[in-house]
């Protein structure tokens, strides 16, 4: 293995969460295809590549009976996240250095669930190779593995723009000058102009879109030495060389990619996917594999929906009787009991509802499936994995502990959100609901160490659970 730093222990990439990569979701996704998935609380999970393994570290917090592995070859990366996981007590995560093509030879598997994020699309292609075989020789019969990657035909957008961008920046290597460089570029050209043509217009839109991203973000994934979109079309074609065959999109507006509507062959299933692709523009992908022969159901069936849970995004807000609000933008349902229904749960999150009920009427199960393709239902497999009352000694995350002790800004939830969290009260009060004191005892405690009286132990208790940041037990 080449011990040599790398260009992410020379610019830090951020650390994140992906709720479209979590054990729990995957299997939701794969039940509606009418598979079976091995329980999220007590399966084995890779994560290639995954940087600091906050990803897994999140993971694991939540489903202490499940194990979990992360790997990268940015040494830097890697020791942060060990700090971490030492930090937060966590038994049930390895997070190590290694290459991709020294694993693919030697890694000993199974796992059920193999996530690879942010990988594929920006390596080269022996290192794509590498990764499927990988993914090959440790996937378990019945593993779920999710692979994103930047996509075409929208790809061929961010390529203009990426081509544009290394021409502006020949010559200029030191890394903290090539991304406020490429955010004066991006500034100036984003700019929209009243004789814009069209294509003038979308590459415009796609330059003000990259400039929402972290410049750390920007300078591997716009400014890295490989950039590699692929179509969907090739990306199976790639998979199914390594005993992968594709199954549909982890995340919102990918759905009704593995759902054609009819009981057509695996072929025909990617060719009307890779229609939509064409149709919608898409640039970006999460997509699922399984091992070929499973058949995964390519026509919804409410019977499979019906054995699921419903959560919502924390962005959904009720405006009106059935009128909505998310961050998909404004709509309106017709049917109130779907409406109350959505209520409901906005109302009880981080409470998860089971579907069954709904389910039963086809036309509800319909809707249901639509709301859950534009992001507006979130399907889940299993309860919300943490408490939903302080009890009598209350624990808040050991992970969130651990962020909080590290000086980090944010916190993650045992539902894998991620919350900003940069007042010094409330972070001094979450890190005293270590399991060892009463809620009299906190408040005590919190009054010694000078943290203001107006912040109510009680309530603070309260806003946490339903921010899903109390754990079960100390245990987590």
């Amino acid at each position: 293995m080449d011990t040599s730093p790398t260009s992410y222990d020379q610019v830090h990439y951020p650390s994140a969460v992906y709720r479209t990569t979590t054990p729990e979701h995957l299997a939701a996704i794969a039940r509606l295809h009418g598979l079976d998935a091995a329980d999220p609380r007590s399966a084995r999970v890779l994560e290639i590549a995954g940087g600091d393994g906050l990803n897994v570290l999140a993971m694991a917090a939540a489903y202490p009976g499940a194990q979990f592995v992360s790997f990268d070859l940015a040494a830097s990366a890697v020791a942060h996240g060990q700090s971490l996981m030492a930090a937060a007590g966590l038994a049930n995560v390895r997070i190590e250095t290694a290459d991709i093509l020294d694993a693919a030879g030697s890694m000993e598997g199974p796992f059920d669930y193999v996530i690879a994020h942010g990988l594929y699309a920006w390596v080269p292609p022996h290192v794509q190779r590498a990764t499927l075989q990988l993914i090959d020789r440790v996937l378990a019969p019945n593993g779920i593995v999710f692979i994103s990657y930047n996509a075409l035909p929208g790809g061929h957008i961010r390529l203009a723009l990426r081509d544009m961008l290394l021409f502006e920046l020949d010559g200029v290597d030191d890394p903290e000058a090539r991304m406020d460089r490429a955010t004066a570029v991006l500034t100036e050209f984003g700019r929209p102009r009243d004789d814009d043509s069209a294509s003038q217009a979308a590459l415009r839109r796609a330059a003000r879109l990259t400039l929402n991203k972290n410049r750390h973000t920007l300078f591997h994934d716009e400014l890295g030495p490989v950039y590699d979109p692929k179509s969907l079309q090739t990306i199976v074609a790639e998979a199914a060389a390594h005993h992968l065959a594709y199954l549909t999109e982890a995340q919102a507006g990918g759905l009704f990619h593995g759902f054609p509507g009819e009981a057509v062959d695996d072929r025909e299933t990617v060719r009307r996917a890779q229609r939509r692709d064409n149709d919608e523009v898409s640039f970006f992908h999460q997509s699922l594999f399984v091992r070929p022969g499973r058949h995964p159901l390519r026509v919804p069936d409410p019977a499979w929906l019906g054995t699921l849970m419903a959560g919502v995004p924390d962005s959904l807000r009720r405006t009106g009787e059935n009128t909505f609000t998310s961050s998909a933008g404004d709509f309106e349902l017709g049917d109130q009991m779907l409406a109350d229904f959505l209520e409901k749960l906005i109302r009880i999150a981080p409470v998860r509802v089971p579907l069954a009920e709904l389910a039963a009427s086809p036309d509800h199960a319909t809707a249901i499936f639509h709301l859950i393709d534009r992001g507006i239902i979130e399907p889940h497999s299993l309860p919300f994995p943490g408490a939903l009352q302080p009890g009598e000694r209350p624990i808040v995350s050991s992970l969130v502990r651990a962020l909080i002790a590290h000086g980090v800004p944010y916190v993650v939830t045992l539902d894998h959100r991620v919350v900003q969290l940069s007042e010094e009260a409330p972070r001094r009060l979450m890190a005293l609901m270590d399991g060892t004191r009463t809620a009299e005892e906190i408040a005590a405690e919190a009054a010694r160490i000078g943290i203001p009286p107006e912040l109510d132990v009680n309530l603070g208790l309260k806003q946490i659970a339903r921010a899903g940041m109390l754990a079960l037990s100390a245990d987590i």
